[in-house]
């Protein structure tokens, strides 16, 4: 499901996208599948960049002669983002869960490719809406939750976890919620990234 999805949010952009893999969680198999990539700019993977015994993609890219450049970030869904490089070559290493290599790839690998691209503007866009119903203290890490647009600005989906596809699907932005946030009450102004076709508008 992620090389399905992620080809379809690269398709707005003029790059050439080629999978490789799915590739088992095998040492060999998987640094045999950088060796693979060797004409690509930008190889992206997804899984296998956390803390398990069959997280393998830190050590695949030290046998492929990469260096990681930096290793988790602290943002929820999406702490597992990894990026690595070999001499001109870029590894973006996305979560395995659906949804965090969903926001991670509209909040970092769309931006990168469009830099790379020549955008003027390669950040995603953000504004300010009222939240429409309450939302809770958030926790130590910075937050993009899903949410949707309704009369009187917009409210957050009840569904959060990182393997909902349906809550994704559903989602028509991301709310950007600060670290230890406390309470927001309705009618305070909270930073919307909105969610275009092909990535973050």
């Amino acid at each position: 499901s992620n090389g399905a999805m992620l080809a379809a949010l690269l398709a707005a952009l003029p790059c050439k996208v080629e999978r490789i893999g799915p590739v088992p969680d095998n040492l060999p198999l998987l640094t045999n599948a950088f060796h693979m990539a060797h004409d690509a700019d930008v190889i992206v993977t997804t899984g296998g960049a956390s803390v398990g015994d069959h997280d393998l993609i830190r050590p695949a890219i030290e046998a492929w002669g990469g260096t990681i450049d930096f290793w988790k970030v602290a943002i929820k869904p999406g702490k597992p983002l990894l990026v690595a490089t070999k001499g001109g070559q870029v590894v973006v290493g996305l979560p395995g869960n659906p949804v965090s290599s969903h926001v991670t790839a509209l909040l970092f690998l769309l931006p990168l490719l469009r830099a790379a691209l020549g955008a003027a503007e390669p950040l995603p866009g953000c504004f300010a809406l009222p939240l429409a119903a309450p939302l809770p203290a958030g926790g130590d890490r910075r937050e993009f939750l899903r949410g949707r647009l309704v009369p009187g600005g917009v409210e957050v989906l009840t569904q959060q976890d990182s393997g909902a596809l349906a809550a994704m699907a559903a989602a028509q932005v991301l709310i950007d919620r600060p670290a230890r946030s406390a309470r927001m009450n309705p009618g305070t102004m909270v930073p919307v990234l909105l969610i275009g076709n092909g990535g973050i508008a």
